[in-house]
């Protein structure tokens, strides 16, 4: 005759059992979905959006630099229109910022190269933009 055979399985090891192997599925479908997800936001930049605006001053008069985010990156660095004097007293202030904010859009940092002959005016204008990109941090 055939023999029966029994399996006593106990309550507690299954609910134990149960639990540990829906813990595993979390576990493991959480990592799926960080893995797949973690280069969505690299092009964030690390800026907000928007334009901002810092100030330089020369001479006692005070001229206004833009810097605009798109994207979280640096996208246009522009100065407003100078004063006369400004304009009369620092005659390449207009073309050092142009130059600068090019450099700075380019390599989307401050570090950038300056002739010699542009220092004082080349610093005022990085100091503008610091001032912006400090507003502009997340």
């Amino acid at each position: 005759m055939g023999s029966t055979k029994f399996v006593v399985v106990k309550a507690k090891e299954l609910i134990k059992t149960a639990v540990f192997a829906i813990l595993g599925v979390i576990i493991i479908v959480g990592l799926i979905t960080f893995f797949l997800h973690m280069g969505d936001n690299e092009n964030t930049g690390m800026y907000r959006d928007g334009t901002y605006h810092g100030e330089m001053e020369t001479g006692g008069e005070v001229t206004e630099i833009a810097v605009e985010i798109r994207n979280g990156e640096i996208a246009d660095v522009s100065m407003g229109n100078p004063t006369e004097a400004v304009a009369v007293f620092y005659p390449i202030l207009e073309e050092t910022a142009e130059l600068v904010g090019q450099a700075v859009v380019e390599s989307q940092n401050l570090a950038v190269e300056v002739a010699p002959e542009n220092a004082y005016s080349a610093q005022l204008v990085l100091d503008a933009v610091a001032e912006c990109l400090e507003k502009a941090k997340k």
